[in-house]
């Protein structure tokens, strides 16, 4: 069995968006967790402690923006990577997750490549 590339939590209440995701991001040799709300994805991000999350906005309990800002504030997961990846795409959206610390903000609809490619281009930077 080859070692997995890096541990990915994708977070969308959407199934079939989860489901795409994985499917593509463990083709390419990542490790995929997923979660479904804000609460699920916070327990998910202390004990499963992955490498990158990609994160939805809109999502039951809290929104993205509140798990990400919880994430970079958190001395233990402030160095996790995360991907916004939301149908919101007006400027003030760009402009809270920038506020949030994101690292980069993907907008829905996504040719599911494109994702794999930023996260490839996010652990290539990590080696390097």
């Amino acid at each position: 069995m080859t070692e997995s590339k890096g541990r990915i939590l994708v977070v969308d209440d959407e199934t079939g968006i989860r489901k795409i995701l994985r499917m593509f991001l463990e083709r390419d040799g990542y490790s995929v967790v997923e979660a479904v709300s804000a609460n699920q994805a916070m327990e998910l991000v202390v004990s499963e402690k992955p490498d990158l999350l990609i994160l939805d906005v809109v999502l039951c309990g809290q929104t993205g923006f509140e798990v990400c800002e919880w994430i970079k504030n958190n001395s233990e997961t402030s160095s996790t990577t995360v991907i916004i990846f939301s149908a919101l795409n007006q400027q003030h959206d760009f402009d809270e997750a920038k506020r949030v610390k994101c690292d980069f903000y993907m907008t829905k609809p996504q040719n599911p490549k494109d994702i794999v490619a930023k996260v490839n281009e996010f652990f290539n930077k990590r080696v390097t």
